[in-house]
């Protein structure tokens, strides 16, 4: 009952939104309504999906709010600045379509029930998205959209993920500029929604974990090619103790320390990565690695 009440007085605080034309659309009250998984496939209570959610046509709307949800670090939904709070299931449907947005503007209906309820019978599965569905309506209608049998998550809505996986990409962009700050590229982002223990969530949070690294490397690779040795040494620092038997990150690493003349620590760090992959792995580093200072290394005295 906590949670019913709490969506019912967010849902309240809402008003009538004014939209082009004289239509007046009114918020979802639900107090007296049935729940919707008992209305066929209407996402909120004797409301046919077509006329419940939004067109993916835009609609020039009177004071539309600013929508930011976050994933990074946990689940945070605002709007105008004001906190919201949904059911978790609401939460779940918001992530999934969040990140499914990255590769794909639509998700299916009959998937995305079938990604997050796993365990639960097809038609259970799809009423518990509908109900999701409707208490995420009463936060607002404008959060996502949908037809019979596709639903995304609204343009409108500013997500941290999508600005992060923009950000990587431009500094993976072989025209774009060295970074400003270069600092702040080498922060690790925060993990995706950290508390959550969902099947769908490891290869997102695996693929965040490869961008960021990716990113990593370009931008140092910039900054090696600008000169701009110590800053490149500094972000492959970070990327290295991240992943200590990524090559590649090795490999620039070393030829960071060539470029400023320090030929020691480079040998330091090649004989380091050489014996974490022998030890892990019982292979050796590649012979071009190597031969960039000075020939083979003899594992068994670095052992």
């Amino acid at each position: 009952m906590t949670g019913e009440k709490a969506d019912l007085s967010v849902a309240a605080r809402i008003p009538f939104r004014q939209v082009r034309g004289d239509h007046r659309v009114p918020e979802a009250r639900g107090s007296m309504c049935p729940e919707p998984e008992q209305v066929g496939e209407s996402d909120g209570p004797g409301r046919p999906f077509t006329a419940a959610v939004a067109s993916r046509d835009h609609i020039t709307v009177e004071g539309e709010p600013t929508m930011r949800l976050s994933l990074l670090g946990g689940f945070a939904l605002r709007m105008d600045g004001r906190a919201i709070a949904l059911p978790l299931n609401a939460q779940r449907v918001l992530a999934y379509l969040s990140l499914d947005k990255v590769s794909r503007p639509e998700c299916d209906r009959a998937l995305l029930a079938e990604r997050l309820w796993v365990d639960a019978p097809t038609g259970r599965a799809r009423g518990r998205l509908r109900t999701a569905m409707w208490r995420i309506r009463q936060a607002s209608p404008d959060l996502v959209g949908g037809n019979t049998n596709n639903v995304w998550l609204a343009d409108d809505v500013d997500v941290d993920v999508h600005d992060f996986s923009h950000a990587a990409h431009r500094l993976l962009s072989e025209t774009s500029d060295l970074p400003t700050d270069p600092t702040q590229v080498a922060v690790r982002p925060a993990e995706l929604l950290p508390s959550w223990d969902e099947d769908w969530l490891m290869l997102a949070r695996e693929q965040l974990r490869q961008l960021w690294m990716h990113a990593l490397e370009a931008s140092a690779r910039r900054l090696l090619d600008a000169g701009m040795i110590p800053q490149a040494i500094d972000q492959l620092l970070v990327v290295v103790a991240e992943e200590p038997l990524r090559e590649s990150a090795q490999a620039l690493l070393i030829e960071a320390y060539l470029r400023e003349g320090n030929m020691c620590e480079a040998r330091r760090q090649l004989a380091s990565f050489a014996r974490q992959l022998w030890t892990v792995l019982r292979v050796r580093p590649s012979r071009d690695l190597c031969e960039r200072v000075g020939g083979e290394l003899n594992v068994e005295r670095l052992r």
